[in-house]
């Protein structure tokens, strides 16, 4: 009896490993930004596209993010939203928020939680791709 509870233990921390190790954020066909205005008060319209290598930039950097399972409530709006659109025309959209200057943490519309960027060449590479 003991033997098969251990071995279920060992699958399940397996399993549950691989997965959170996975990566979340998969490649899309389209990245588009839309950058928040203040006055207006509501997204811009979309105001560049990201190519394939921006994209694929992007990717490596959301997924090297720290995750937390508790979805954090911002007192204000996002700074910027990237919307995914993936080969199966499923859309997933990005909310960064730019706090002390960097972009530090971000939600989205797909995942539970909040996601937070702590290495500096992350926050490096997002304003890269952003300011091009």
């Amino acid at each position: 009896m003991r033997k098969p509870v251990i071995i279920a233990l060992v699958l399940f921390f397996g399993l549950a490993g691989m997965i959170f190790a996975s990566n979340q954020f998969e490649k899309s066909r389209v990245a588009t930004v839309q950058l928040w205005d203040e006055d207006l008060q509501v997204y811009e319209e979309v105001s560049m596209v990201l190519n394939d290598q921006q994209q694929k930039d992007l990717r490596a950097v959301l997924n090297s993010s720290d995750y937390k399972a508790r979805q954090s409530e911002m007192a204000v709006f996002a700074d910027v939203k990237i919307t995914f659109t993936y080969e199966d025309q499923r859309n997933e959209s990005i909310y960064l928020w730019k706090e002390s200057g960097q972009f530090t943490r971000f939600t989205s519309s797909e995942k539970e939680g909040t996601f937070i960027l702590k290495d500096s060449e992350a926050k490096r590479t997002i304003e890269e791709i952003l300011t091009r």
